[in-house]
């Protein structure tokens, strides 16, 4: 672009530096909302999925009254065996899950212990130092990165009534309806369970559902047939039916899509006024010879930098508050959201903006020498 309109671009951005600054301020402050949304949004969603997303577990089956809950489903161990063979399932495990309180070296902790065949089925995949327990090995666990801040190293013994297991590992992303993760032995879990929920003694069988890694072209429903009174659903499905996340997940995204419709509005008022403010000087241009539409691309460039500034100022103080945020609250920022919300903002300025181009194109040439729009 050059020639007047690329004057007037260029003088636009240093002659009106405060409206200037001020939709960029204003873009600005809506990429910093919709930022901390995004990561509020990630955070409860990674929080409460992590422990059904980050295992080998392609699918789990319920009892049909669970509605994909694994804390409240009620299987049998035996009943591995029968989704073992169903077509489709390349091999099957048992997962026991409890939500509860333990005692790590410098105190309380809140837990999600998982009982499984450590190595099979609905083992986690995100280890990140040490090992997982081996198969059938008993008194030790995996546990979740974030047990790192009470004080739990390798070689820890975290308690949970008066069961305890030594630490052997670390598994990151593995929480659980946003409580850390604690992965151990069928036997461990069972006992731990037992401790803190003597109503449940006296059912050494009982597990919570069966994790199954299946084939790509699984039929989940004739899977399911395997077992009459039970539900297979994806892992993927399983997170989402974790009381809470879909309805969650839903509302922030709403909030996040209105605030950035927002942005758009925001643009196209201030161009608009823009060209309704210059209408005689965009005139006087078209007077001149310069084409409709190099001033259009004039003022798309306008917002394209105002929107990429915008998007800059607003990530930085993001950021910045993410440093205050306390760590009870569950916050995730997220690079994939950035580049998401970066893309729609910039979007939303060019949209918003495009609006104010029919009314550039109304303007007279002749409205530069007397005349009327």
């Amino acid at each position: 672009m050059s020639g007047p309109a690329a004057l007037l671009s260029r003088g636009e951005l240093t002659r009106s530096k405060g409206r200037f600054g001020a939709v960029v301020g204003a873009l600005a402050l809506i990429v910093f909302l919709v930022l901390v949304l995004g990561a509020l949004a990630d955070g409860l969603f990674y929080g409460a999925t992590g422990a059904v997303r980050s295992t080998n577990a392609t699918a789990y089956a319920f009892s049909d009254d669970a509605e994909g809950s694994l804390i409240r489903s009620r299987l049998d161990e035996t009943d591995v065996a029968a989704f073992a063979g169903a077509p489709g399932v390349e091999s099957a495990g048992p997962v026991g899950v409890l939500l509860t309180g333990g005692t790590g070296p410098e105190g309380d902790i809140d837990l999600a212990v998982f009982g499984l065949e450590v190595g099979g089925p609905g083992s986690p995949t995100t280890l990140t130092e040490g090992r997982l327990p081996a198969a059938g090995e008993t008194g030790t666990a995996a546990v979740d990165t974030r047990l790192q801040d009470a004080g739990v190293t390798l070689g820890s013994k975290v308690f949970v009534g008066d069961v305890g297991v030594e630490v052997v590992g670390f598994v990151s992303d593995a929480s659980y309806q946003l409580q850390p993760t604690m992965w151990t032995s069928v036997a461990d879990w069972r006992a731990m369970r037992d401790a803190v929920r003597p109503e449940l003694r006296g059912q050494p069988t009982a597990i919570n559902a069966v994790a199954l890694i299946t084939t790509p072209d699984a039929d989940l429903s004739a899977i399911a047939a395997a077992l009459p009174g039970t539900t297979v659903l994806t892992a993927e499905a399983v997170g989402l039916a974790i009381p809470g996340v879909e309805q969650q997940s839903s509302t922030l995204n709403s909030i996040i899509y209105t605030t950035l419709a927002v942005a758009a509005l925001v643009v196209a008022l201030f161009f608009a006024l823009l060209v309704l403010e210059k209408r005689e000087l965009f005139a006087a241009l078209k007077a001149l010879g310069t084409s409709t539409a190099a001033l259009g691309r004039t003022v798309l460039v306008q917002a394209v930098v105002a929107s990429v500034l915008g998007v800059i100022i607003g990530a930085i103080v993001a950021r910045l508050f993410g440093l205050i945020i306390p760590a009870t609250v569950p916050t995730l920022f997220r690079t994939d959201t950035l580049i998401q919300i970066a893309v729609f903002t910039l979007v939303a300025g060019i949209v918003g903006a495009a609006f104010s181009l029919r009314r550039l194109a109304r303007i007279d040439p002749a409205t530069a020498i007397g005349g009327t729009l």
